[in-house]
């Protein structure tokens, strides 16, 4: 992760606290879905899978995004359920997974084959789909500098508004 992009994440993180920064992140990523060509896209804040990413029939993703400042991450039996579930419908279901450091960066782990549990995020890297995080890492950093400032004091509300314009679905209830 860039230094600047670490810490515009920091600042985010310590101005909205853990559980609204990790939502702003969703989005975040949803966006960065968006921005680098993925035609359908939809970004929950309710149950289920926090996003889904179609480039027509052949790329499909559905994401479950974990923040953490930690070296681990809690995956769910909910989690991994809702992951599942959306392989019916041809996704290949991944764990999205920033964690908050100086060194760290943003990992698209493979999660057809996880567990349950708490999971070492850097036991997560042979898992990782690295082609796909290559795609996705500069349009998030693109996206992250781009829209610091207004999410810094418009947090969810701002980027809803953003994701809305940029045509990206969003289930909020």
């Amino acid at each position: 992760m860039r230094t600047i992009i670490y810490q515009l994440l920091t600042k985010l993180h310590r101005h909205h606290k853990p559980r609204e920064f990790g939502k702003i992140c969703q989005k975040f990523l949803a966006l960065a879905f968006r921005e680098s060509g993925f035609a359908h896209v939809v970004e929950r804040g309710v149950q289920g899978v926090d996003v889904d990413a179609a480039n027509g029939s052949i790329e499909r993703y559905s994401i479950e995004h974990k923040m953490t400042s930690k070296d681990s991450v809690e995956l769910k039996r909910k989690d991994v359920e809702g992951l599942m579930s959306r392989c019916q419908d041809g996704y290949l279901p991944l764990l999205g997974v920033l964690r908050l450091g100086p060194l760290s960066d943003w990992l698209l782990a493979k999660a057809d084959q996880l567990q349950p549990g708490r999971l070492c995020v850097e036991r997560l890297r042979p898992y990782r789909h690295k082609d796909l995080e290559e795609v996705i890492r500069p349009c998030l950093d693109g996206v992250i500098e781009q829209h610091y400032e207004s999410t810094l004091y418009g947090s969810q509300a701002y980027l809803d508004g953003v994701l809305r314009g940029k045509g990206v679905e969003i289930l909020s209830q």
